[in-house]
């Protein structure tokens, strides 16, 4: 993925929402994974403070402070009022994302180009079919994640490291999906997105 166009992304995802917009079948969805750790400058990572591998963000072998058994993995859970993002908690909602730049494409063979512009986290990309009628997730108080065996996963990356890239293809049927990260806390922190596949 060209790191040019990415960082046009970015900062368009902060500036202004991003406009819906639909690929072509076999196009690529671009999809990149944000926390608090992408925005700040090297000098703020490394090893020291709460950003660095230790520290808030950081620490819990990469998965920061959302993690079960740190200060955020603690919080009693709650809900947003919207069903589709679930157990989203007030004070954690939006420190991270997952933005793309297709909300829409046409059913086929879709590819994901995913990277993971964190600094210190890891993050997947999880995708997952929905019931437009009930798309409540079900969801794990106790390890902060969503229950997979409970949903219709149609596909996933493994584990991204902090700014590594991956590749997901995927034969999506016409319906609606959620691209989600369920590394331990990140989809209760706003990693989730809505995809909606058309014939």
């Amino acid at each position: 993925m060209n790191r040019i166009v990415l960082a046009c992304a970015l900062a368009a995802g902060i500036i202004a929402p991003a406009l819906p917009s639909s690929a072509e079948p076999g196009q690529a969805v671009n999809v990149i994974m944000l926390d608090m750790t992408a925005l700040m400058g090297p000098g703020y990572v490394g090893g020291y403070g709460m950003i660095g591998p230790n520290g808030m963000m950081g620490g819990r072998y990469g998965y920061g402070m959302m993690a079960p058994g740190t200060m955020m993995g603690n919080s009693a859970p709650g809900g947003t009022g919207d069903p589709a993002r679930g157990p989203v908690l007030g004070m954690m909602s939006g420190m991270m994302s997952i933005r793309t730049d297709q909300d829409t494409v046409k059913a086929g063979p879709v590819t994901f180009d995913v990277v993971n512009l964190s600094r210190t986290l890891v993050h997947e990309l999880v995708v997952i079919s929905v019931d437009p009628n009930n798309p409540a997730l079900p969801y794990d108080y106790t390890n902060w994640q969503i229950l997979e065996s409970q949903t219709k996963v149609v596909g996933e990356t493994e584990e991204l490291k902090p700014d590594e890239e991956k590749t997901l293809t995927l034969t999506l049927p016409a319906g609606n999906y959620v691209l989600v990260c369920n590394v331990p806390g990140h989809f209760a922190a706003g990693m989730v997105a809505p995809l909606k596949v058309t014939n």
